[in-house]
C-alpha cells in the first residue's frame, strides 16, 4: 500500500479544516520542512521527546493554521515583511514562506543551534525554492530595531511582555501578532504593558479549529504610537517582572 501523501494525512487530522487550506500552500515544500524537522530533530534539538512524536498535529498543523488565519482575515499578504521572533526551527514563521502568495519573512532567533540548521536545508537541500523570501537574524529580540509590518511569535516570553520586547521591531500602526493558548487574565497588567509599549488590542481572532490540540488564540496588537519615556526597559527588568508575576 502506498505512503499518504503530508496532504492525506494532514486531510485525517483536519477533514472540515483541510479544504480551505489546500489551495494557499506549496504542500511538496511543506512535505519538505516537515521530512527536515523530523530528520534534523535530534541534531537541532528542536522538540521534546513527547513532542517529537506529534510533530505534525502539534507544529506543523498549529503552524499552517496560524499562517493561514492571519492570511483570509487580510493581514498578511504578498507585500508584508513579515518577521518570526524566538522562531527556533522556523515555528511557526516560516510557514509563510510556504504560502503560494508568500510575504518576505525574516527569522529571528540568538541561538544559531535550531535555525542555522534551517538555514543551511535553505541553501543547499530540499527547500532551496524560498530562498529569495527568506532571510535570518541571529540576535536578541529587544536588541533589533527595524520596522516590520507584522512581527509574530509563539511562546518566546510570556504574554503580555512580548509587546515590550518587540516594540522596536514594529513599524508605526505595524502589528504584533502573538499566538497564545490560555486567555490572559490579569486585563489591568495587559493594558498598561500595551499602552506602555504604544499597543492597543485591535482584535481577538479565537481558533476553534485548533480545538484538538488545546485553546489557541492570535491577538492583533496594533502599535499606534512610541513607546512611553522609560519603554522597553533593559532586559533584566523585564524578566524580573514575568518572574514575580509568573510566581
Amino acid at each position: 500500500m502506498s505512503e499518504k501523501t503530508i496532504q492525506e494525512e494532514i486531510q485525517t487530522i483536519i477533514p472540515d479544516l483541510f479544504p480551505k487550506l489546500e489551495p494557499e500552500f506549496d504542500w511538496e515544500l511543506v512535505k519538505n520542512f516537515y521530512e527536515f524537522l523530523k530528520r534534523d530533530n535530534e541534531k537541532g534539538g528542536f522538540f521534546s521527546r513527547n513532542d517529537s512524536e506529534k510533530i505534525l498535529e502539534r507544529h506543523i498543523i498549529e503552524s499552517l493554521i496560524f499562517v493561514w488565519k492571519l492570511k483570509v482575515t487580510g493581514y498578511v499578504s504578498r507585500e508584508t515583511n513579515v518577521a518570526d521572533v524566538g522562531t527556533g526551527p522556523g515555528l511557526p514563521g516560516f510557514l509563510f514562506a510556504l504560502l503560494k502568495k508568500a510575504p518576505h519573512v525574516f527569522l529571528v532567533d540568538s541561538q544559531k543551534r535550531k535555525l542555522a540548521l534551517l538555514e543551511t536545508e535553505i541553501e543547499t537541500g530540499s527547500l532551496s525554492k524560498v530562498k529569495k523570501r527568506v532571510d535570518f537574524i541571529y540576535a536578541r529580540t529587544e536588541e533589533i530595531s527595524s520596522n516590520f509590518d507584522v512581527v509574530t511569535s509563539r511562546a518566546m516570553v510570556p504574554y503580555p511582555y512580548i509587546a515590550e520586547v518587540t516594540t522596536r521591531m514594529v513599524k508605526q500602526k505595524g502589528i504584533l501578532c502573538p499566538f497564545l493558548a490560555q486567555p490572559y487574565q490579569d486585563l489591568e497588567k495587559e493594558t498598561e504593558v500595551l499602552s506602555n509599549n504604544g499597543f492597543f488590542m485591535k482584535k481577538e481572532i479565537p481558533i476553534p479549529e485548533l480545538e484538538f490540540v488545546g485553546k489557541r488564540h492570535i491577538k492583533i496588537l496594533q502599535k499606534n504610537s512610541l513607546p512611553k519615556k522609560g519603554f522597553p526597559r533593559d532586559w533584566k527588568e523585564i524578566v524580573k517582572e514575568t518572574k514575580s508575576k509568573n510566581g
